[in-house]
């Protein structure tokens, strides 16, 4: 794979512009809730830190390279800080179960029937589609090892028994 090849492959954690605007559109939708869940589960913090510790040790490795450093217009050498990077590599766990959790919880909402409908928010094959998966049938697996059970209403969320 050449330079050219690598410039052009688009980075696994880049959004394109419809995410971008989905995310704009749910922080300003729930803006008043955040600090609130960020007070009551401090995991909900970690991915922004860990954010932040990437973006420093990004720019210090920029810096470390002359063609790098004028490129992104850095003017200093950031301070290494090993005891940062250890520190946000031990919190990766508890990110990733976090994750874990709220697409289970995810799951579960879009499966709850609505008040209006009586009918669950979403269908397996509209949550194949956001979840990029390939069958109605991947995302019923998904939602069965996250949630264990195939509706709300057998697993009493909906308050049947």
């Amino acid at each position: 794979m050449t330079s050219t090849d690598r410039s052009t492959r688009p980075t696994p954690y880049a959004m394109d512009e419809e995410q971008a605007g989905l995310l704009d559109r749910l922080a300003t939708d729930y803006a008043d809730a955040l600090s609130k869940i960020r007070d009551r589960e401090p995991q909900a913090s970690i991915a922004p830190v860990l954010h932040a510790v990437r973006a420093h040790q990004a720019q210090r490795i920029f810096a470390c390279d002359p063609r790098w450093r004028e490129t992104a217009g850095i003017t200093e050498v950031p301070e290494d800080r090993a005891e940062d990077v250890s520190a946000a590599l031990a919190l990766l766990q508890i990110a990733r179960d976090d994750l874990e959790t709220l697409e289970g919880a995810l799951l579960l909402a879009a499966r709850t029937a609505s008040t209006r409908t009586g009918k669950p928010l979403l269908t397996f094959r509209q949550i194949a589609a956001v979840l990029g998966v390939e069958s109605e049938q991947a995302a019923q697996g998904r939602y069965r090892r996250k949630v264990g059970t195939l509706n709300a209403s057998s697993s009493g969320i909906d308050g049947t028994p």
